[in-house]
């Protein structure tokens, strides 16, 4: 691989790639508000992500995706005892939508060789990032934080909602990231049922 290829690659996989994309996509979702020069926000929102995003580690330093991992853990155990407070069965909801990040971290960490999943594995880590450090934060906390006037039946039928929201996003983005093994077995198998199955 060329010099130059070597650094796209590196950058693509980058921190601060990966901050910028986070605030393209906050720009991209500027869209449904109506915003006309949403595409400008975009590309502007990037470029202040990509500045002040961290540096990537130094050999040795955790990588970002064991970092989320970590911050997954400390959410739930955060949530955890006040989880009589959720309302039912809200806990058990946050808890699936972090084990599968989880899940698509673990295949980000092992992400297949074609260019295609490499390319888009910066973007699929930027949601993952959203989702733990801001999403469900913001909906936890404006939850638990509301006023005691507040309507708790409302209150709950729109935490409720946003969970669906987020679970949904977190779905598809398991759906779009690939699973190296199970890749490999299959390659595997169409191997050797080519040289060992039944003759046609």
């Amino acid at each position: 691989m060329s010099s130059r290829g070597y650094a796209v690659r590196h950058y693509l996989g980058s921190r601060k790639n990966i901050f910028g994309m986070v605030g393209a996509l906050v720009g991209v979702s500027l869209s449904f508000a109506d915003v006309g020069v949403w595409p400008a926000v975009a590309v502007g929102l990037y470029g202040v992500g990509a500045l002040i995003g961290p540096s990537d580690p130094v050999p040795g330093e955790e990588r970002l995706t064991e970092v989320l991992r970590r911050e997954a853990g400390e959410l739930v155990d955060r949530v955890k005892p006040r989880g009589e407070e959720l309302p039912h069965g809200s806990f058990p909801a946050i808890r699936r939508i972090l084990e599968v990040l989880r899940l698509v971290l673990d295949r980000l960490d092992q992400v297949a060789d074609e260019p295609t999943d490499r390319a888009a594995a910066p973007e699929r880590l930027a949601i993952a990032a959203e989702i733990i450090r801001i999403d469900l934060p913001m909906c936890l906390d404006t939850y638990l934080g509301r006023a005691p006037s507040a309507s708790p039946q409302r209150a709950a039928a729109e935490l409720v909602a946003q969970l669906d929201l987020i679970a949904g996003s977190v779905d598809r983005l398991a759906a779009s990231v690939p699973d190296v093994d199970v890749q490999r077995a299959e390659d595997l198998t169409r191997d050797l049922r080519r040289r060992h199955g039944d003759p046609p």
